[in-house]
C-alpha cells in the first residue's frame, strides 16, 4: 500500500488521505527503492532551527498552510 492514510478517523474523514493498493511486485519495488533514496536525502528541522530562518521564509512557510484542507 502506498499513501499517507493512518487508520484513524481524523485520516479517513477530516486530512483528505489517500492510500493506493498496488499488485505489481515490480512495480512497488521502484516505489520502495525511490522512498528509501529520499529518505537518504532528508534532514530533520528541530523547532529551534526553524525559529533562526528569515523572517520571510517563516512567514511562507505560515502562509502555504493556509492551502492545506484542514489544519
Amino acid at each position: 500500500m502506498i499513501g499517507s492514510a493512518n487508520m484513524d478517523n481524523r485520516s479517513m474523514r477530516l486530512n483528505f488521505e489517500l492510500g493506493v493498493l498496488v499488485e505489481d511486485e515490480e512495480f512497488a519495488a521502484e516505489v520502495e527503492t525511490m522512498l528509501l533514496r529520499d529518505m537518504e536525502t532528508t534532514t530533520d528541522v528541530a523547532r529551534d532551527e526553524f525559529a533562526r530562518k528569515r523572517f520571510w521564509f517563516r512567514l511562507s512557510s505560515r502562509f502555504a498552510r493556509l492551502f492545506a484542507p484542514i489544519l
